[in-house]
């Protein structure tokens, strides 16, 4: 394992099965070929290597966190998800049919997640999936702020300055579906409360929304 460090590294909690990397692992089929999509330093990827045998292609645009990544992952390559042509850069190298892509906290930073989300199924296998975590822009700590007429950024977190998409449980799922994929599985990340209590009341309590989703033309 690496011991470098970046500004993005955390420690991930993957035995807490509230976290969201917890979700997002169990979610990945084992010995899968994975696209990790804003693989930052690489630490979770380092995770689905160990954990669930897992050969992972990694894609960023930062290249000091690419430098330490790629001891973690099979390869690394510094590419703006939102610049036309990055799935043909892609296949040109020989990268597709991925087993799962993941977009990790990453779709709600663009300006057209679902231009992302549409190319991203060219580049799955027939019965790939797509792993999506995206916060919650519903959790009672938003609309207790929303009373009192504070919608206020902050440098991380729901309101992360750096967020231009904002979703709900609801519209997170109809963002998946009006682009073409079928949510297989979800799931609901959330702090010092139990997971149980997150789920059942995720609509104010997650902190985080995850989907797994398929191409719809894949779901009999």
């Amino acid at each position: 394992m690496s011991n470098r460090t970046h500004k993005y590294d955390f420690i991930p909690q993957l035995e807490n099965p509230a976290n969201v990397h917890h979700i997002e692992l169990s979610m990945v089929p084992k010995n899968s070929l994975v696209l990790d999509v804003g693989c930052h330093t690489g630490i979770f990827a380092e995770a689905l290597k160990l954990r669930n045998n897992a050969t992972v292609i990694g894609i960023d645009t930062d290249d000091s966190a690419l430098e330490i990544a790629l001891p973690r992952m099979h390869a690394v390559i510094n590419m703006n998800i939102e610049v036309s042509g990055w799935d043909e850069e892609l296949r040109s190298k020989g990268y597709t049919d991925f087993d799962a892509i993941i977009f990790g906290d990453v779709l709600e930073h663009t300006r057209n997640p679902e231009l992302i989300l549409n190319i991203a199924q060219k580049l799955l296998k027939q019965d790939g999936r797509i792993i999506v975590s995206i916060p919650n822009v519903a959790h009672w700590r938003v609309r207790f702020g929303l009373l009192f007429g504070n919608f206020q950024y902050a440098d991380f977190g729901i309101l992360d300055r750096t967020h231009l998409r904002f979703f709900t449980s609801k519209s997170g799922k109809q963002m998946l579906e009006e682009c073409g994929y079928k949510v297989i599985a979800e799931d609901f990340s959330g702090y010092s409360l139990p997971h149980w209590l997150i789920r059942r009341f995720h609509g104010l309590l997650a902190v985080q929304l995850v989907y797994a989703a398929s191409p719809m033309a894949t779901i009999d």
